[in-house]
C-alpha cells in the first residue's frame, strides 16, 4: 500500500491529467456540460421514488412525508452511483487501456485511481443538490409544519439540520475513495485472469445495491431478522454516515466510522498487494 501511494505521488501530474481528460470526456459535445452531473441523480431520484415510495410505499417513519423520504433516498443514490460507476469502470480499466500497458513503461496504478477520483468529483458536484433540498425542507416545505415537527420530536426524531458536522464529509469522501480504489485494483487484476469478472460485476453491484438501505430504512432489515447483512456491508455504514452528518447534523457513529476505516485499509492493502504482485504479468495477460 505504501508503494502504491509513492507511485501516485511520483505520477501526480499524470493522474491529474487523466482526471481532467475523463471529466471533459464525460459530456464532450454536450451543451449542458457538467450540469448533467446534477440532472442524473435527480432523474434517478424520481424513478426510484415512484417505485419505492409511491408503488411500494417505503417509509422511514410515520411522521416523515414524501419530500423527506425523497431527500434521504437522494443522498443514498448519489453516494451509491459514484461507487457503482467506479467499480464497473475499474474492473475493465486494464483491458481498456491495454495499449498503454503493453507498449510503454506506464504506471498502471493511475488507471483505477483516476476513475475513482473522477467519480468522486462528479459526486461532489451533485452534493449541492442535496443541500438545496435540505434547505427547502428546513425552511420552506409544508413538512416543516409545527404539528408534524412536534410529532417527530415525540417520536425521538429531531429532524434535519445543517451544522458543523459537514466537516466530516471530506473524511468520508477520502475513506470512500480508499475503499473503492482498493476493490477496483483487486477486481481489475482478477479480470485479467478471468474475463467474466467484468460481466459478473454488474450482477454483483445490482445485488449489493438492493442489499443496502438506500430505498428503505435499515430498521426494517433488522426487524425481519437480516440485521447481519448490515453488519457486513461497508456501503451501509458509509451511506448512513453521509446521511447523519449532512442531513441530521449528527457526528458519525464511532463504531461505524471505525469499521469503515478498517474496511478501507483492508481493501487498499489487499487490492494493492494483489495488483503489484501481478503487475509484471499484465502485458502477457493482455
Amino acid at each position: 500500500m505504501i508503494q502504491f501511494f509513492k507511485t501516485l505521488i511520483h505520477n501526480r501530474k499524470l493522474l491529474a491529467d487523466f482526471v481532467r481528460r475523463d471529466l471533459r470526456a464525460r459530456y464532450v459535445g454536450s451543451s449542458m456540460g457538467f450540469f448533467w452531473s446534477v440532472i442524473f441523480p435527480i432523474i434517478n431520484l424520481f424513478v426510484y421514488m415512484f417505485v419505492f415510495k409511491i408503488i411500494l410505499n417505503a417509509r422511514w417513519s410515520d411522521h416523515q412525508g414524501g419530500e423527506t423520504v425523497a431527500v434521504i433516498m437522494l443522498m443514498g443514490i448519489i453516494v451509491w452511483s459514484a461507487f457503482a460507476e467506479s467499480m464497473s469502470r475499474c474492473t475493465n480499466c486494464l483491458v481498456d487501456n491495454s495499449n498503454l500497458i503493453q507498449k510503454v513503461v506506464f504506471p498502471s496504478e493511475v488507471l483505477p485511481t483516476y476513475i475513482v477520483v473522477s467519480s468522486l468529483i462528479n459526486m461532489i458536484i451533485s452534493l449541492p443538490v442535496v443541500l438545496l433540498a435540505l434547505l427547502y425542507l428546513i425552511y420552506i416545505s409544508p413538512e416543516t409544519d409545527p404539528t408534524l415537527l412536534e410529532r417527530a420530536r415525540l417520536a425521538g426524531d429531531d429532524g434535519f439540520h445543517i451544522t458543523w458536522t459537514l466537516v466530516f464529509v471530506p473524511v468520508l469522501i477520502f475513506l470512500q475513495g480508499c475503499f473503492t480504489v482498493g476493490l477496483g485494483m483487486f477486481f481489475a487484476t482478477l479480470n485479467l485472469f478471468w474475463r467474466d469478472t467484468f460481466h459478473l460485476m454488474g450482477v454483483a453491484l445490482t445485488v449489493w445495491m438492493f442489499s443496502t438501505p438506500i430505498f428503505y430504512p435499515a430498521l426494517k432489515v433488522s426487524m425481519e431478522g437480516y440485521g447481519w447483512m448490515l453488519l457486513i456491508n461497508p456501503m451501509h455504514w458509509l451511506i448512513d454516515m453521509y446521511r447523519e452528518v449532512i442531513l441530521n447534523g449528527h457526528v458519525p457513529n464511532g463504531l461505524d466510522l471505525g469499521l469503515l476505516v478498517l474496511a478501507s485499509m483492508a481493501a487498499m492493502s489487499v487490492g494493492s498487494l494483489f495488483f503489484h504482485r501481478q503487475k509484471r504479468r499484465f502485458p502477457d495477460l493482455l
